[in-house]
């Protein structure tokens, strides 16, 4: 998603990735998108590059080593997209000449095969504040993603950890979308998991507080109806789409 967003800020982008594809194909409510790409499956003859946006699980960061070798320098920034409170240092040690910027995710997609993605619902990055979230913005600048600067990203990553925490379990145990947290036992339940993810976050110092969890409750049943409603109102495309909030 945000590769094509990339794209549509007029940036030449190129996709690292184990399987290659010809084209970006991006499904919203809206149609679908076809965007050009030219994708990159082998590190050797990478140039660094000033931008990158690593978007992989954390136990997959220690094999981006050989690509992160070949792509970074002095001059390149590493935006690191995960939804966990980890620190970055696992990624500052591969890349260590650059800069690496914590980020948080908010958008809802779903990879249905290589190169193509299936996009429901949010189009935002937390980075932190200051002189750094100065250039995504500028960088996203006409491409559609929100970026929000946060004074206090530890909790604000854990807000985020929080809401994970209870949606992502529940919605897999449960075999059905975020719309199940209208029921009100599951959503006692989601406020059960918020609730001990916030006694865990106050001792790495974030600062949550039961409004917290009641905010987070509140957005994850916004997302559920907004989804909902879009999905009312997309006529034949009208299938569900994952609760999911990832990236």
């Amino acid at each position: 998603m945000f590769t094509s967003a990339l794209h549509r800020a007029g940036h030449d982008v190129s996709p690292c990735v184990r399987t290659s594809f010809d084209e970006l194909v991006i499904e919203t409510f809206d149609g679908t998108n076809h965007v050009p790409m030219t994708v990159v499956t082998d590190p050797p003859g990478l140039r660094p590059m000033d931008w990158i946006m690593l978007a992989v699980k954390s136990f997959d960061t220690a094999g981006t080593a050989r690509r992160l070798a070949a792509l970074c320098d002095e001059r390149t920034t590493v935006d690191v997209l995960r939804n966990g409170a980890e620190e970055t240092d696992d990624v500052q040690a591969l890349a260590p000449q650059s800069t690496v910027v914590p980020t948080l995710v908010y958008i809802q997609a779903e990879r249905l095969a290589p190169g193509h993605v299936r996009h429901g619902y949010g189009n935002r990055l937390d980075v932190p504040a200051g002189p750094v979230a100065d250039r995504p913005s500028r960088l996203f600048q006409g491409g559609g993603t929100e970026i929000r600067p946060q004074q206090d990203l530890v909790t604000a990553a854990w807000r985020k950890l929080m809401l994970n925490a209870a949606a992502n379990p529940l919605t897999a145990l449960t075999l059905h979308r975020t719309k199940v947290m209208d029921d009100g036992m599951i959503r006692r339940l989601a406020e059960g998991l918020m609730r001990e993810t916030q006694v865990v976050a106050e001792v790495f110092g974030a600062r949550l507080t039961g409004a917290d969890v009641w905010q987070t409750l509140d957005f994850m049943k916004e997302f559920s109806d907004g989804t909902a409603r879009r999905c009312c109102t997309a006529g034949s495309r009208a299938t569900p789409w994952s609760g999911k909030l990832n990236g």
